[in-house]
C-alpha cells in the first residue's frame, strides 16, 4: 500500500512515540505516555486490522498463573521471581480495572481450568495446590485461589 504526501504528514509526522502492537501493553503504553505527556502524538500500530498477537490468544483472560504454569515457571526461575511475576500481574490487572472498570472489561471473576493430559501432571499440579494458595494469601493476600 502506497500512501498519499498527505496521509503520511496527517498520520505519521511528528510522532512523539511510536507503538508497535495494540494489545493491552500496547495500549496502556500508549495511555500511560498520554497521561504523562497529553500534547504528545502518540500512534499505535498494529499489522492487522484487529489486534494479532498474545492478547487475543488468552481469549480475553485476565490471569496471574495456573497451577500449572507456575509449576513449570518455578522448574527453571528462581522462586523469587516468579511471585514476583506472580505479583506484577495482578498489580497490573488491578490498574487496568481501575483505568477501565469493570464492568467497561465485562471482568468476571470466575476462576479457571485446567486440562492435563497425563495422571501423574494432575496429580502433581493437585499436590502443589495447598502451598500454592498459602502462598497467594501471603503474595496477593488472596484465600484459596486455587
Amino acid at each position: 500500500m502506497e500512501l498519499s504526501y498527505w496521509e503520511k504528514q496527517s498520520y505519521f509526522g511528528n510522532i512523539h512515540l511510536l507503538i508497535i502492537g495494540s494489545g493491552i501493553v500496547g495500549l496502556n503504553a500508549a495511555i500511560a505516555f498520554k497521561t504523562k505527556y497529553p500534547q504528545a502524538k502518540v500512534v499505535v500500530a498494529e499489522r492487522g486490522l484487529l489486534p494479532l498477537g498474545a492478547s487475543t490468544k488468552n481469549a480475553g483472560f485476565a490471569c496471574f498463573g495456573s497451577v500449572s504454569e507456575l509449576a513449570d515457571d518455578l522448574s527453571h526461575m528462581p522462586e523469587s521471581t516468579v511471585w514476583e511475576t506472580v505479583k506484577l500481574r495482578n498489580d497490573g490487572l488491578k490498574k487496568l480495572k481501575k483505568l477501565l472498570g469493570e464492568k467497561n472489561m465485562n471482568y468476571l471473576p470466575l476462576g479457571g481450568f485446567e486440562v492435563f493430559d497425563s495422571k501423574s501432571d494432575f496429580e502433581t499440579c493437585a499436590e502443589l495446590i495447598p502451598a500454592f494458595n498459602k502462598k497467594m494469601q501471603s503474595v496477593l493476600r488472596l484465600k484459596n485461589v486455587y
